[in-house]
């Protein structure tokens, strides 16, 4: 009903208890999850089943056995602040007319596995730059298995690992190629039934 936005005051008469409660029940959810963070987030080994469960979803799914390779996808989205910032509350307002802040996801296809992230930047940055802060981007050298790469919408660069679709140049077109690659990768991209909002 309240999405993230919801105040102390909604839960506490939502659940009949004190601030208090509601605060310290946080807090342990928190502390639970980040304990357990390093055991259940990261990269999957080169010869891992699923990384062969993402290759062969990929080559299903797609249709197209050169893209099986796409072990990934990596998307951003921002979550709601409650109030205005206090300081430099300008950096927070995002393209949506809201204050916020940025998350950038890395999933792998066949199970929505988040294998990367990036949190805490304000809303107004851009994906692309708030995706240079994560692993996947950093090391991506020693984390992808080579000719692999992640797949990615049209706001992160063109690499060899990291494969958007083919932007229109200033002064031009698309060629008739990239535009039915542009097609078949925006009706596969698509195949990820992104959680990110």
């Amino acid at each position: 009903h309240y999405g993230n936005i919801i105040s102390l005051k909604d839960v506490t008469q939502w659940a009949g208890v004190s601030v208090g409660l509601v605060v310290n029940c946080t807090n342990y959810v928190i502390v639970a999850l980040l304990d357990q963070h390093d055991t259940f987030m990261g990269f999957p080994p080169h010869n891992s089943q699923d990384l062969k469960h993402a290759r062969r979803y990929t080559a299903q799914v797609t249709t197209c056995p050169e893209w099986q390779n796409g072990i990934l996808a990596v998307d951003g989205t921002t979550i709601d602040l409650y109030a205005t910032p206090s300081f430099y509350h300008q950096v927070f307002y995002d393209r949506k007319s809201k204050y916020s802040l940025g998350c950038q996801a890395v999933i792998m296809p066949h199970n929505l596995l988040i294998v990367d992230y990036s949190l805490g930047y304000p809303g107004s940055f851009h994906d692309a730059y708030a995706f240079r802060s994560t692993c996947s981007y950093q090391e991506h050298e020693t984390l992808l298995p080579a000719n692999h790469w992640i797949w990615a919408d049209s706001a992160y660069p063109l690499n060899t690992w990291c494969i958007p679709p083919f932007k229109k140049p200033h002064n031009g077109w698309v060629t008739a190629n990239q535009r039915t690659f542009n097609f078949h990768l925006s009706s596969k991209y698509f195949f990820f039934p992104f959680f990110l909002i």
